[in-house]
């Protein structure tokens, strides 16, 4: 499948043309606010319609952010979120709307934890993907997906930034990658290692003999829709080997992207840098605000928890024992 434009349909209602104008007020500011956050609006727009009001009471607000039967609490945290700030548009634009108070978003314990892959499951991913076969209907195939794979996992990119990457945002002379308008609309340049810098010469080599707009070409010469590519990556997961999670699901493409932090920080450190400044440095690579979003992919590697082990004796000898009298 082949990535196509796709547009949010808002039926007629009161407020149609407001979180329209919402929206484009949001993309404004900088915020992707694409197809996942137009449908959150959109469903919004219906359930307003279905209760047939023309305004936004305290009534109205509490029945739209209140939990519907057993969805998770982060589905309704995001409604609850974006009718929040959808009501604060509404009254800056002198529309006056209930806005429903800080607290009275619903509170959850976050218990995300990423996957992370051993570098032997890394290298059996690469493996596999190296060992796929041309198709009829993409010639590029057995090409094009081993080099997104290094990609993802060398560079800690997101999947939509590597599949939407252009020929000309890519600089094979200086190993460097242009990513325009990433996430929240933050573009950011990405140096290659050298080892995916050669292996992107030799791709470039033989896929772009032939001129193409995307660097990852689909067998249109289009881009391939996120969809696709993570049935295809997944697929490859299998043929490694990769164990399923307790879920039953294999891990996430986006998975790759944390384990890039896990092992480019645990590089880092071996490296000697101090990690009071890898993490700032790690965080601004791959495209985070702060490095509060980047702790979240972390996980402490194993010669680490050792280190704090080790460091558990030298800490006690440094603070001294509270003696009570």
């Amino acid at each position: 499948m082949i990535e196509k434009e796709r547009e949010v349909v808002f039926r007629d209602g009161p407020f149609k043309d407001d979180f329209q104008r919402f929206i484009h007020y949001k993309q404004g500011l900088g915020f992707s606010y694409g197809v996942a956050a137009q449908k959150v609006a959109s469903m919004l727009n219906d359930m307003l319609n279905e209760m047939g009001t023309h305004v936004i009471d305290k009534a109205v607000a509490e029945a739209i952010a209140a939990r519907h039967g057993d969805e998770a609490l982060g589905t309704q945290a995001k409604r609850a979120s974006m009718f929040r700030q959808f009501a604060v548009f509404l009254n800056d634009a002198g529309i006056e709307s209930y806005i429903i108070p800080f607290h009275y978003q619903p509170k959850w314990i976050d218990g995300f934890a990423p996957y992370v892959f051993s570098y032997e499951q890394i290298a059996n991913i690469f493996e596999v993907s190296d060992s796929l076969a041309p198709r009829k209907r993409n010639p590029l195939y057995h090409l094009v997906w081993p080099a997104v794979v290094r990609t993802l996992y060398s560079c800690g990119m997101r999947l939509g930034e590597v599949l939407t990457l252009k020929t000309c945002d890519i600089n094979l002379n200086e190993g460097i990658i242009f990513v325009e308008k990433g996430k929240n609309g933050t573009s950011r340049y990405v140096p290659m290692s050298a080892s995916l810098h050669a292996y992107c010469i030799g791709y470039a080599s033989t896929v772009h003999s032939i001129s193409h707009e995307y660097f990852f070409p689909a067998g249109d010469g289009g881009r391939y829709s996120p969809t696709t590519a993570r049935s295809r990556i997944k697929s490859i997961y299998e043929d490694a080997g990769i164990p399923r999670l307790s879920n039953g699901r294999l891990p996430r493409v986006h998975d790759l992207r944390h384990t890039f932090c896990c092992h480019a920080l645990e590089q880092m450190s071996v490296s000697g840098f101090d990690l009071y400044y890898a993490l700032p440095l790690l965080s601004k690579y791959v495209g985070h605000y702060g490095i509060r979003d980047t702790e979240r992919y972390l996980r402490l590697p194993a010669f680490m928890q050792e280190s704090v082990v080790d460091g558990e004796e030298i800490i006690a000898s440094i603070i001294p024992e509270v003696v009570l009298q």
